[in-house]
C-alpha cells in the first residue's frame, strides 16, 4: 500500500548494518517507524506509521537522503513536540521550517534550499499523501488511497485500519475475492455489486485498489 518493496521498508523500520572499509556499522530505523508492539517485538504497522512510509518514500523520490530524512525526523519531534509530528496537520502547513533548520554546508544544500520555500514544500508532500487525508483535530483520521473522489478508505477506527468501501465499512478484499470467484468478467462485477448493495464504481475501486498491491504481495 505505500508502494516500496518489502526489503526497503523493513530497512526504514528495523534498521540494517553495512560494510564500511571492513568495519561494520549500523544504520538506524528512522524515527516513529520503529515501534515495537506491547510484547516488545516488531509486529504490524500501524496507520501512522503506514503514513510515515508514505510521506519517507515521497522525500526520497524528491531526492532527500536518508540521514537527512532521520534528522528532520528528530527536529521535527522538538518543533512540533508531538510523538509523530510528520503525519499531523500542522507538519503539513509548516513542515518547511524544520527543512531550513537542518541547513548544513555541503549536506544536501540544494534540496534544503528548495524544501524552505513553503510552497516547494507542499509541492512535494501534497500529492503523495497529505491532499488525500483527512485530519480529526491535528491527528490523521482517514487516508483515501486512491482519492477522496473514490470509495475506498483507511482509518484506524474502522475495521482496524483495513481497507474498505466507506458508504458500507466492506473490506476491498472481500469485495475484490467476490469478483474473483465469480469469474472476474463484467457479470461478477455485477453479482457482487447486487450482493454487497454496492455500485458499480465502488465494486471497480475495490479491484483496482487490492490488484496492484495485492500482487506484490504474493510475490
Amino acid at each position: 500500500m505505500a508502494h516500496l518493496d518489502a526489503r526497503t521498508a523493513r530497512r526504514w523500520i528495523e534498521g540494517y548494518t553495512y560494510d564500511h572499509d571492513g568495519e561494520l556499522r549500523r544504520s538506524a530505523p528512522i524515527p516513529y517507524l520503529a515501534k515495537a508492539d506491547d510484547d516488545g517485538h516488531d509486529g504490524v504497522l500501524d496507520f501512522e506509521q503506514l503514513l510515515t512510509l508514505l510521506l519517507v518514500q515521497a522525500f526520497r523520490q524528491r531526492g532527500l537522503g536518508l540521514p537527512t530524512i532521520k534528522r528532520a525526523a528528530a527536529r521535527a519531534q522538538q518543533v512540533y513536540g508531538s510523538p509523530n509530528p510528520f503525519v499531523t496537520k500542522q507538519f503539513r502547513s509548516d513542515g518547511n521550517r524544520v527543512f531550513i533548520d537542518l541547513a548544513v554546508p555541503g549536506q544536501e544544500r540544494d534540496l534544503i534550499d528548495v524544501l524552505s520555500d513553503q510552497r516547494q514544500f507542499h509541492a512535494i508532500v501534497e500529492p503523495s499523501l497529505f491532499k488525500d487525508v483527512v485530519f480529526a483535530g491535528n491527528s490523521a483520521g482517514e487516508w483515501w488511497p486512491l482519492g477522496k473522489d473514490h470509495a475506498v478508505v483507511l482509518a484506524p477506527a474502522r475495521q482496524f485500519g483495513a481497507p474498505l468501501i466507506a458508504s458500507k465499512g466492506i473490506r476491498t478484499e472481500v469485495v475484490a475475492s467476490m469478483v474473483a470467484a465469480e469469474g472476474g468478467g463484467a457479470e461478477a462485477i455485477t453479482t457482487t455489486a447486487d450482493w454487497y448493495c454496492l455500485s458499480l464504481g465502488e465494486v471497480l475501486d475495490a479491484i483496482n485498489f487490492e490488484g496492484p498491491w495485492q500482487s506484490k504481495k504474493a510475490a
